[in-house]
């Protein structure tokens, strides 16, 4: 277990909370294998129900620490902790809420694409940053949020890596409901309170058929995003940005906020 990620039930909700406020809840390796952790257990457990994603300190998620892609040619990007996340989230078959404040960059954004219902706060942010970081998007995010928001919307958001505000992406599809920061956290609560409460075979069973017919799909963008994402994080062209923006210096593209 690690403080930067906790975990706490509410009857049959599952809420877990990214804890990494002064890296404004950036992932790290531990954080993500006690997330595929976690979810997989609720998976497993019968009295979880639904699970709430949620960040800590006024933030969603920055996206990985830039530090997990230098310099790390010997590992595998299939095998990381971060794919087994991955992995967790897409076998998941309960329903999963996200409340989104703040900044919901890189994987705090595609994250969002496996969500059943997204609340979010009219001050959050979304981005993809991931071409101007020299990489290619992940989470069958090339699949997915085209089928969102549709292909115009996500190529524009995916290739110019434009911060999109919550109103922005509430009208193409991406959030569900916007509302003011005081009262985001109760009604995301509110909404996982109550698919936990409905009948648990109708509900995961209605949830695996609406996903069924992607399923499939989705696994195999999963994998072919993953080579092609370890290819361009070993790239010379992407080192030389994870350094830069490590130390904070000025980089020929922009970084994530």
């Amino acid at each position: 277990m690690t403080a930067d990620v906790l975990l706490h039930r509410d009857d049959g909700v599952l809420i877990v909370t990214i804890n990494r406020p002064a890296k404004k809840n950036a992932f790290t390796a531990q954080m993500y294998s006690v997330l595929a952790a976690a979810i997989a257990e609720a998976d497993r457990r019968d009295d979880i129900r639904a699970v709430l994603l949620q960040g800590e300190g006024g933030n969603f998620s920055s996206g990985n620490d830039i530090g997990m892609f230098v310099n790390d040619k010997a590992a595998e990007h299939k095998e990381s902790p971060a794919t087994l996340f991955l992995r967790a989230v897409i076998a998941l078959r309960k329903p999963m809420v996200a409340c989104v404040c703040g900044h919901a960059v890189g994987i705090g954004a595609t994250l969002l694409l496996h969500c059943d219902y997204v609340v979010a706060s009219d001050d959050a942010r979304i981005r993809f940053p991931f071409v101007d970081l020299g990489l290619c998007p992940e989470f069958a995010s090339t699949l997915l949020l085209q089928q969102v928001v549709g292909r115009n919307k996500a190529t524009e958001w995916l290739l110019l890596a434009t911060t999109i505000p919550a109103a922005e992406a509430h009208r193409a599809g991406l959030i569900n409901r916007v509302m003011p920061l005081e009262t985001v956290a109760a009604e995301a609560l509110s909404i996982a309170r109550c698919l936990a409460t409905k009948p648990r075979q109708a509900l995961m069973a209605t949830r695996g058929l609406v996903r069924e017919a992607t399923e499939t799909l989705v696994r195999d963008s999963l994998q072919r995003e993953m080579v092609v994402f370890d290819t361009l994080r070993q790239s010379p062209e992407a080192q030389e940005i994870f350094r830069r923006f490590l130390q904070r210096a000025p980089l020929r593209t922009a970084a994530p906020a």
